[in-house]
């Protein structure tokens, strides 16, 4: 959550307005004189559970939190987010320190960039790499894949990174601090000797880190990078930045365990394959496939480790809203193992693969005596939590039926067992296995604005053809900042440099988000229309909500119709405009489906 929404949230913007003007009540809402202008009839309206307000009178505008206060404080965005920062006590990002860490982070990616390359001529060129390009070859792994992961070798030398990075002017503080290097008593040396590199990237490409699997006997077998500034294993994914099209294009991803299991995947066809680097799958993770697809199929080695991590994903399926699925991988045997095999036989597995709940059953189930009443209590005591925290009423009453089928147990003393659950956990006394992360963080979040916003920024071309993008389309205030920012400064590179902390933050998040490159004008179009349409029914709905008021004038109420005429009028004009702009997306699939 970002510390604007975070402001959001501790702030109530029906007390904010009531410092500046009586408030009554009216209907759900509130009504007072305008604070702006001067009126004898209240036609300032605060809409308690939209967090906006709207004055219908003379300014005939509205807004969030920030925009009431700048435009009765005469305060700039910034001021605005400071004193309302303090007011809220909450903390905000210092802009010099910001941009700081940005340069911090940049230079550590960079020098990753540059270790990478180190290491990948190292296994083309080095004698000392033989060993490892034996044991490449033994996996299968043929020269496009190495050149497309990037695979590479790190001498047995005790500092020939650190040289090479010296050489190429980074700081020995860099080396250490992007974890290439580490301190010993001898002094300081590289991290990874004599190991076959892994390349691992951020969901941008960049080289966040890396995994090393010894070419000796020394221990452990793998090495990674440890926790740095640019790598976070459990936000990360092995294989994602090659990954995420094929995952969008299928509308789905496989999530293997092991560096290998993605490279022959990749290099067998199946290029929607990420693995998690180790068995647990965590909510970063989940949140950067969600943008990719709801589609998950788990092929993780079927050993007690996997089993465990699939279980642990249960409760993640609310998140995806939609069945997380696993395909069984015959015993012994890992991913890569079968691909190399068959790929048939492996493209069959995943064809079959069933609904992590299901397999859940059947984990849960394998080694208990079902006819025994210990073995009857131990497995409703297992899957219970899993089925009360389903959200979906269907789903949760097909595994209830399930699982009374299971153990011959009525349904309803099962359903009894799961409100017991869930007074439990309100009470503070059960807590799930696994913790979601609350939707409140996402209350005052606009999902169309960002996404507008962030192809604005991340693809500059796109300013020729927003001419009908409008700054009051947008909300939240902190998107208007930004939009004019950039309309202001011609492009994103010039508006950076002129936000300060947390608006440089929250710009930073929509300059970095995961967008796909295609039909980017057409999305520019729709998403133009998408943010007029929910604009006007922002007008309709606050106008409705004030002509169910009973203490309105004639003449208020007669002005409030008229302006509904004209927003109605304006809506139907939208509508048309996407009836065509999908009569166009159908005429073009037909042109490509006949080719």
């Amino acid at each position: 959550m970002s510390v604007i929404e975070e402001i959001k949230q501790k702030l109530d913007i029906v007390e904010i307005a009531g410092q500046y003007t009586n408030l009554s009540k009216s209907g759900k809402n509130f009504k007072g004189v305008c604070p702006f202008h001067q009126e004898k009839h209240g036609s300032f309206f605060v809409f308690a559970d939209q967090q906006r307000w709207h004055c219908f009178g003379a300014c005939s505008t509205g807004g969030d939190i920030f925009s009431l206060v700048m435009k009765k404080e005469g305060l700039d965005f910034t001021e605005a987010l400071k004193m309302l920062a303090s007011r809220a006590g909450v903390v905000l990002p210092s802009p010099a320190r910001q941009r700081e860490d940005n340069k911090k982070y940049s230079r550590l990616h960079e020098a990753n960039d540059v270790a990478n390359e180190f290491f990948y001529e190292q296994l083309k060129n080095s004698p000392e790499a033989e060993k490892a390009r034996i044991y490449i070859n033994k996996r299968g792994i043929d020269a496009n894949s190495l050149a497309t992961f990037k695979l590479g070798y790190s001498s047995s030398s005790n500092d020939a990174l650190i040289k090479h990075l010296s050489e190429r002017g980074f700081s020995i503080k860099e080396i250490l601090e992007a974890g290439l290097a580490i301190e010993v008593e001898s002094g300081i040396i590289d991290r990874f000797r004599n190991r076959l590199m892994f390349p691992i990237t951020n969901n941008d490409g960049k080289t966040a880190g890396f995994g090393g699997r010894k070419m000796d006997d020394s221990q452990p077998k793998y090495l990674n990078s440890p926790e740095t500034p640019v790598f976070d294993k459990s936000s990360l994914l092995y294989g994602f930045s090659l990954a995420r099209g094929d995952a969008r294009k299928q509308d789905v991803i496989i999530i293997v365990e092991g560096y290998i299991d993605v490279i022959i995947s990749h290099q067998n066809g199946f290029k929607n394959t990420v693995a998690a680097m180790g068995t647990a799958i965590g909510e970063h993770q989940l949140e950067a496939i969600k943008k990719v697809t709801g589609n998950i199929i788990l092929a993780m080695d079927a050993d007690e480790a996997g089993e465990k991590a699939m279980l642990r994903l249960v409760d993640y399926e609310n998140t995806l809203k939609n069945e997380i699925k696993v395909a069984l991988i015959p015993p012994g045997l890992d991913p890569d193992e079968v691909i190399s095999r068959s790929s048939e036989e492996w493209q069959q597995l995943l064809d079959g693969a069933e609904p992590l709940l299901d397999f859940s059953f059947s984990v849960a189930s394998r080694d208990l005596d079902l006819d025994s009443a210990a073995g009857k209590s131990r497995l409703a005591e297992i899957l219970l939590p899993n089925i009360a925290q389903i959200q979906n009423p269907v789903r949760q009453a097909h595994y209830l039926q399930k699982l009374s089928s299971m153990i011959k147990v009525d349904e309803q003393r099962l359903e009894s067992s799961i409100k017991k659950l869930g007074e439990r956990k309100r009470q503070g006394k059960y807590a799930p296995s696994v913790s979601i992360k609350s939707n409140e963080d996402k209350l005052f979040s606009n999902p169309r604005e960002e996404f507008c916003l962030a192809l604005l920024i991340q693809y500059p071309e796109l300013w020729e053809n927003a001419h009908g993008l409008k700054q009051e389309y947008f909300a939240n205030s902190e998107n208007t900042e930004i939009f004019s920012a950039l309309r202001t400064n011609n492009g994103p590179e010039t508006a950076r440099e002129l936000l300060d902390g947390a608006t440089l933050e929250y710009y930073n998040q929509l300059a970095t988000r995961t967008l796909s490159s295609r039909n980017l004008e057409n999305k520019l179009k729709e998403i133009i229309l998408l943010l007029k349409e929910s604009y006007l029914r922002r007008l309709l709905q606050n106008q409705e909500a004030i002509l169910a008021s009973m203490d309105l004038t004639e003449e208020e109420r007669t002005a409030l119709v008229k302006q509904g005429f004209d927003v109605n009028q304006e809506l139907r004009e939208v509508f048309y405009e996407k009836s065509r702009s999908l009569d166009r997306i159908k005429g073009e699939s037909a042109t490509n489906g006949s080719k």
